[in-house]
């Protein structure tokens, strides 16, 4: 606390405030004396200490932040290492909650927050991972002091609703007219068609350079990933995206002609989003396929593989997911390379 003492303040210290109030007796008490001493001497009085003011310890000023600012301040604070995806997956669920982002997140209520989650027409796996990022931005703004309650706290799970349309993998049938299409013009489909033959991620076939491709050995290396809103991360998904998996027949064909180009030179960089979804569009006009996205490639690679009794473990390895258990892993990792140039040999089509 401060005193104002000849006309200045000056403060007092103390660890507990029985402490501050004695030192503060000692100067008022002294204050006092001087008035009592100059009175007997018949002067006129004229205190050392003119007065004493007490002034209560204040409370730090709390920034009143609105949702928005709140996001931004968390996104920078709390999700400053992520990767550039992660943050980007981070904003596009915040899009959902535009009416609230102007809101004091001190006003903030579960019954705003549970009412845009139910109506938002997403998948369960989308608002559940809303509902995640909301249960830690607002424990986030509980422990520094920004809020006096959590909203969060009690939030139910929201209800889902059911998908326009589904994921579907291509038939055999679709599948085929898809392959001849693209043939037909494959300086404009090829990178389309790596996505079906080796059931790549978009990101991880726009990666591809001349030297992940061993012709020797027939196998493809991925260990890259391209996103042409962040060129500089080239991260893969996660730790198992990083891989080795058979370059397929047709494949090895398409991919020969890179075999004198410029090994660290990207072979599809020409190939960004909105060209390779315009090609997408032509080619299922040309083949009279219904609509799917770039990723559904992937899934339907990954259908054929299920379909011709493909060993899960084998399925795995070569799509990069992600394996639960430890024991899964290992038994996966002593897979026999006469089982798997077996499993090769199916999708090539050499065998029943």
């Amino acid at each position: 606390m401060r005193v104002r003492y000849n006309g200045k303040y000056i403060s007092i210290y103390g660890r507990t405030k029985q402490e501050c109030y004695e030192k503060l007796k000692v100067i008022a008490d002294k204050v006092e004396q001087e008035k009592f001493l100059a009175k007997l001497a018949g002067m006129t009085a004229t205190p050392i200490v003119q007065s004493v003011i007490v002034q209560a310890p204040t409370a730090p000023t709390v920034k009143a932040y609105t949702l928005q600012e709140w996001f931004d301040e968390w996104l920078v604070s709390y999700k400053g290492n992520l990767r550039a995806n992660s943050i980007n997956g981070y904003k596009a669920f915040f899009k959902h909650f535009t009416e609230l982002r102007d809101k004091q997140l001190t006003d903030v209520t579960s019954a705003m927050l549970a009412k845009v989650l139910n109506e938002k027409p997403l998948c369960r796996q989308a608002k559940d991972g809303m509902k995640s990022m909301l249960k830690q931005m607002f424990s986030a703004a509980h422990n520094d002091k920004l809020i006096d309650s959590n909203p969060t706290l009690y939030l139910p799970r929201p209800k889902a609703t059911p998908p326009v349309r589904s994921r579907n993998a291509l038939t055999v049938e679709q599948e085929q007219r898809f392959i001849d299409t693209a043939l037909a013009d494959i300086d404009k489909y090829e990178p389309l068609l790596i996505c079906l033959l080796q059931g790549v991620r978009k990101g991880e076939m726009l990666a591809l350079r001349p030297n992940d491709l061993d012709f020797e050995r027939n196998a493809l290396r991925i260990d890259e990933s391209y996103d042409e809103q962040n060129p500089t991360d080239l991260l893969t998904k996660n730790a198992d995206s990083n891989r080795t998996m058979p370059m397929f027949e047709l494949t090895r064909k398409i991919l020969s002609k890179y075999v004198t180009a410029e090994p660290s030179k990207r072979i599809y960089e020409k190939f960004y989003s909105t060209k390779l979804h315009k090609a997408l569009k032509e080619l299922q006009a040309k083949a009279n396929l219904p609509k799917f996205t770039v990723h559904e490639l992937r899934h339907t690679f990954i259908t054929r593989c299920h379909e011709k009794k493909i060993d899960e473990m084998i399925v795995q390895k070569w799509v990069g997911h992600q394996i639960g258990s430890r024991m899964t892993k290992a038994v996966y990792t002593h897979i026999s390379n006469d089982a798997e140039r077996e499993f090769i040999e199916l999708l090539n089509g050499k065998t029943a």
